[in-house]
């Protein structure tokens, strides 16, 4: 059986991509697992100067969003009938994807090309860019349509 691991963000562009991979994903029966990144604080930008209690309030928010978005996807693949896995993991979204595909030994990533960044590279998402050129299995990107 097919190992996949699908990386998600939460966000709408992400779950959109997510629903292309349904009808494939009935088709392979592989096992599947959901992989959501929260960001560590260290990692995002205009931090500096905040409080001990805002970063604590930051790191929550972001953890809360982050369960909801793996939620979301998790409930996304349910009312088709697809049982998957969750996982929800904190640091640079890419190395933690890339990590977690090679200790798991899934076959496959699976990932939009944009996320809630939107487009900040050229041609790929920044993370998807990342996640394509360090990954030792392969990947796959699925592309929306606006």
């Amino acid at each position: 059986m097919q190992k996949i691991l699908l990386a998600t963000d939460g966000s709408d562009y992400s779950l959109q991509s997510l629903k292309k991979i349904i009808p494939m994903a009935k088709t392979l029966q592989a096992k599947l697992t959901i992989l959501s990144v929260a960001e560590e604080i260290p990692f995002i930008r205009g931090t500096e100067g905040m409080s001990k209690e805002e970063l604590d309030a930051l790191v929550s928010s972001i953890n809360r969003e982050t369960e909801l978005g793996l939620e979301k996807a998790r409930q996304l693949f349910k009312s088709a009938g697809i049982t998957v896995e969750t996982m929800m993991r904190a640091g640079k979204p890419a190395e933690v994807i890339c990590e977690e595909a090679e200790r798991g030994n899934f076959d496959l990533i699976i990932l939009g090309d944009t996320g809630r960044g939107g487009l900040k590279e050229l041609f790929l998402g920044s993370v998807s860019n990342k996640v394509v050129h360090q990954a030792k299995v392969d990947v796959m990107i699925v592309k929306r349509k606006d």
